[in-house]
């Protein structure tokens, strides 16, 4: 009985820690993605929910790379993130949302999503509608 008690002390006390941790992090749950201030958008802005991918079990980190687990996570399209225009590089803003080579861009998580029988967009104009 001992035992048990401890275990769920120590199982209670995990999902206590997890909580607390999220929650220091909120992000706004709905928002648009586009680029930089300092580039033009050539396409429509794209409608982004953290709720529907947290729900995903995507764990923060996957897409905000740089994050060091303590301090605000930051926008990609900040200086030294995904700030330069055009469609090469790593720190291109385009590459970094659409990189089919990519894991960790948003179509190329989409594509393994969508292998896995899951439906996800995957075309131009399911992200950017006209």
């Amino acid at each position: 009985m001992h035992r048990f008690i401890t275990t769920l002390l120590t199982f209670s006390f995990l999902i206590l820690a997890t909580t607390l941790a999220q929650a220091s992090n909120t992000a706004p749950m709905d928002m648009k993605i586009g680029p930089p201030k300092s580039m033009k958008a050539t396409k429509t802005l794209v409608d982004f929910s953290h709720d529907r991918h947290g729900i995903a079990k995507i764990e923060c980190i996957t897409c905000h790379h740089t994050w060091d687990g303590k301090n605000d996570i930051k926008s990609c399209s900040v200086s030294g993130c995904h700030d330069q225009p055009g469609k090469k590089g790593n720190t291109s803003f385009y590459t970094a949302f659409h990189s089919k080579k990519s894991d960790t861009s948003c179509l190329g998580c989409h594509k393994i999503v969508k292998k896995s029988g899951t439906p996800v967009p995957v075309a131009c104009k399911s992200c950017h509608p006209k």
